[in-house]
């Protein structure tokens, strides 16, 4: 399932391979991914990493990691706090799923930088519209 997951978001979710998000682990309700910042692309007006970036990032790792419970579902809601900036180099989010009822997610995740020091925080809520899934979902 773990596999599965990883190559699932990283051949088949285009919107994971424009954005050049890497699956580094899967685990049970978690899940690691990253992105090696591309210079001035992924920078605002201000010369750091843009927050659409870490966004982006942090709702892609909370989706790799509802799917390793074998679930799909959509965003309804994110809190991102941002508390640290980057301009260059790989960030890396770890996340996990902290909480179910009926067809609600709860998810956490943290950004950080290749030297630990952490970037953003932020929580979400996930619709779950499928569960018990075993094969990757057919692209559309």
């Amino acid at each position: 399932m773990r596999e599965m997951v990883r190559q699932y978001f990283e051949t088949q979710v285009e919107f994971s391979r424009h954005t050049s998000i890497q699956v580094d682990e899967v685990g049970e309700g978690s899940a690691s991914c990253a992105i090696q910042l591309d210079g001035a692309v992924h920078r605002n007006g201000v010369g750091t990493v843009h927050g659409g970036v870490h966004a982006t990032l942090i709702d892609t790792t909370m989706a790799v990691a509802i799917a390793s419970l074998g679930m799909r579902g959509a965003t309804t809601q994110m809190n991102v706090h941002f508390v640290g900036a980057a301009r260059d180099g790989r960030i890396v989010c770890t996340a996990e799923v902290i909480h179910r009822t009926g067809r609600t997610a709860t998810t956490e995740a943290r950004v950080h930088d290749a030297s630990g020091e952490l970037l953003a925080l932020a929580t979400a809520s996930f619709r779950i519209f499928a569960e018990g899934l075993t094969t990757v979902p057919a692209a559309e």
